[in-house]
């Protein structure tokens, strides 16, 4: 996969950044004309200059000009991309040229390169080898290795690659040429079918810091898995990992391409170690998942196993022991179900399918006819994930249990379980039996303090006490209600309650309190009248005790009675409390 990539990459289909060689071999020698042609095209001016070779071409009848010409207009025109016109040209040079240095230098470098550009490998072949027999033109000797090199490895012929890469490397070392055709080299072992010493050479590449070494190394694992070395190929992988995070995606998708050729061999082979999770995912859990879902049972589990054997502690770990235990249910096996369940629950915590595997367990107990450990299974999940997506599947499954064993009912503690302890208080309460309402209203305060229920039970249980008269009852649960609901659904009523409960104790400070708390927070309430009729009689009651200052709050509030009660239409009530006002001076 890296391979195909790379030689895309690194081995040019054509040759376009190479301009005609020996820059100094013309200028001088014929005209100014020469000279001016020649600086144009060295200062990549192109087709000012192809005007100039082709006047030369046209108007001269020195043989030598007319050379410099033909051979000036073929680099342009391979320079514009016409090829094949350029290698007419360069044939006509040729001719003219009878073989004599300097002017084949650039003619046959030109043909090489326009014969390559047009995929005539073999003919491109020719010509750049023709150049390695000047020596003495050391930067074209250089470079006509290379490209012989190239086209012999465009062309097959990878033993030749071989000797002149060699050849080159020998020569000029240090090169960038040397460097480049040392890929060619690798490549070229590769075609040959001789992987160990494609990998050695390779190797050397990467020992030498090549500038392609981090693409490299991922194709060294990818060789080293097909030579059937799965342990270097794995520690191939997560060295290349460790090192490149820019080429995390590079990596992983040719660690998956392994993975789909010898994926059951390194499966099972008991010699590959892995530590990264990123590589485990690749090569066991997101293979074992496809297998899962596609019904191939003992290929997902093999790869499940590997995954939980070297990263038990990685949160994938726990969905594929959730799987585990899903697929040993569906095949029946309830037992070896239960044992892989209970142990998620008790491994992973925290795991995200902790509600799945509770609901699962759950369903395996009642197979397994433990009727007990179903329902508190169940009421975990709904205790938990009140929230959850499936809280109602499961709630209707726990109601179903609990209908068909009622017996567990007391083991269940969430809503399902105060839910039906609440509607009992409230049934009692509906039926007379107040004693017996207030104190399975207490009781559920006390198993369920932080149901939904919990609130109204509170409020149900000042309510009752207050109407039993049981007013320090009443006052425990209103205070309660007040405190810990304060936008509670029936906070209005528990603090008009709780100042009324003070007031029937005679305990008119605590009455004047939360009444005056009342009627200003509740300025629209029905019971507005009555809050600020009994405030006037808390402070009448203060004043008849010898509290002088009491008076005057008295007769306003009597007054605030009497205005809304008139408001109301209640003329009788507002004609009281405007004679208890006026009996005070007001």
């Amino acid at each position: 996969m890296m391979l195909a990539f790379l030689v895309s990459a690194l081995i040019p289909t054509k040759i376009t950044d190479y301009k005609k060689p020996l820059p100094d071999a013309f200028a001088s020698k014929y005209s100014p004309m020469v000279a001016k042609a020649e600086r144009l095209y060295y200062a990549g001016q192109i087709a000012r200059a192809k005007e100039l070779y082709e006047d030369l071409i046209n108007n001269s009848d020195a043989p030598g000009k007319r050379l410099v010409g033909y051979i000036g207009n073929g680099w342009c025109l391979i320079h514009m991309g016409r090829y094949s016109e350029a290698i007419d040209t360069f044939k006509k040079a040729e001719v003219l040229s009878g073989g004599r240095k300097p002017a084949v230098i650039p003619l046959y470098m030109g043909l090489g390169i326009a014969y390559y550009n047009k995929g005539r490998y073999f003919d491109a072949y020719r010509y750049f080898y023709s150049l390695t027999q000047y020596p003495e033109y050391a930067d074209v000797y250089r470079d006509a290795l290379y490209f012989a090199a190239l086209s012999a490895y465009m062309n097959g012929s990878y033993d030749k690659v071989i000797s002149l890469v060699d050849e080159l490397q020998r020569r000029f070392p240090n090169s960038k040429q040397a460097n480049d055709a040392a890929v060619l080299k690798v490549f070229a072992y590769r075609k040959k079918g001789e992987l160990f010493k494609a990998i050695t050479e390779l190797k050397k590449l990467i020992e030498k810091g090549h500038p392609k070494k981090p693409k490299f190394e991922i194709i060294l694992a990818e060789w080293y898995a097909e030579y059937g070395d799965y342990p270097k190929a794995i520690q191939q992988y997560e060295k290349a990992l460790a090192a490149y995070p820019f080429l995390k995606d590079t990596i992983l998708a040719s660690l998956a391409y392994i993975e789909g050729k010898y994926g059951d061999n390194i499966a099972t082979d008991p010699r590959v170690k892995v530590t990264n999770p990123l590589v485990g995912e690749i090569l066991f859990y997101k293979p074992g998942m496809k297998a899962y879902k596609s019904g191939h049972m003992t290929k997902a589990q093999q790869r499940f196993e590997r995954f939980i054997q070297f990263f038990p502690d990685d949160p994938r770990s726990a969905k594929l022991v959730a799987y585990l235990g899903q697929l040993l249910f569906q095949a029946g096996s309830y037992e070896k179900a239960k044992e892989k369940l209970e142990y998620y629950l008790q491994k992973y915590p925290e795991g995200e399918d902790r509600p799945a595997v509770l609901e699962l367990l759950g369903k395996v107990y009642y197979r397994l006819k433990d009727y007990r450990k179903a329902a508190e299974t169940w009421d975990q999940f709904l205790r938990e994930y009140p929230g959850h997506k499936d809280a109602e599947k499961v709630k209707k499954l726990l109601q179903a249990l609990i209908a068909e064993r009622p017996e567990v009912a007391k083991y269940v503690k969430s809503e399902v379980g105060a839910e039906a302890v609440f509607n009992k208080a409230l049934a009692a309460y509906k039926q007379g039996a107040y004693p017996k309402a207030l104190k399975l209203f207490e009781e559920f305060i006390q198993l369920f303090p932080n149901s939904q229920y919990t609130p109204k039970a509170t409020f149900n249980a000042g309510y009752i006490a207050y109407q039993m008269k049981e007013y320090d009852k009443a006052i425990q649960h209103f205070s309660e209600y007040v405190q810990k609901y304060p936008n509670g659904e029936d906070a209005e009523n528990a603090l008009y309650l709780l100042g009324l409960a003070h007031f029937a104790k005679k305990d008119y400070d605590n009455a004047i309190t939360y009444l005056t708390q009342f009627v200003q927070t509740y300025t629209d309430s029905d019971k507005l009248a009555d809050a600020y009729k009994f405030l006037g009689f808390s402070y009448y009651k203060k004043y008849e005790a010898g509290d002088e200052t009491a008076k005057a709050n008295a007769i306003t509030a009597f007054q605030n009675a009497a205005k809304l009660y008139r408001a109301a239409g209640k003329s009788k009530e507002a004609s009281q409390m405007e004679q208890f006002a006026k009996q005070l001076g007001g």
